[in-house]
């Protein structure tokens, strides 16, 4: 399963500071029609550990323009649209934690 590592703590909210030690990010993307937008649920999970050690979940929400403004990689369709999201999430990731490095893996 694609997802995206981490190489130090992130922040992810600023009201209360709510930071992550190097977590391995699993995004899941739902995509609503009548509203144009995709709504990403970022499950952050500890290094390696996959389902079974959760930090915490975060959502995030990008408009349709957003996610086509990424050209996606991989095998059919939906590794394409998968790999976009991550590509978004990545960008947003790094605006909000530019001292860290995110690799989508």
């Amino acid at each position: 399963m694609a997802r995206i590592t981490t190489n130090g703590v992130i922040i992810l909210e600023s009201a209360p500071i709510a930071s992550h030690n190097t977590p391995d990010i699993y995004a899941t993307g739902q995509y609503s029609p009548f509203s144009e937008a995709w709504v990403v649920t970022l499950t952050l999970t500890k290094p390696g550990a996959g389902a079974g050690a959760i930090y915490a979940e975060f959502s995030m929400r990008y408009t349709k323009a957003e996610i086509d403004s990424y050209t996606g990689t991989g095998t059919g369709d939906t590794a394409k649209i998968e790999n976009a999201i991550l590509q978004a999430v990545k960008a947003t990731l790094l605006a909000l934690n530019a001292s860290i490095t995110f690799t989508i893996v």
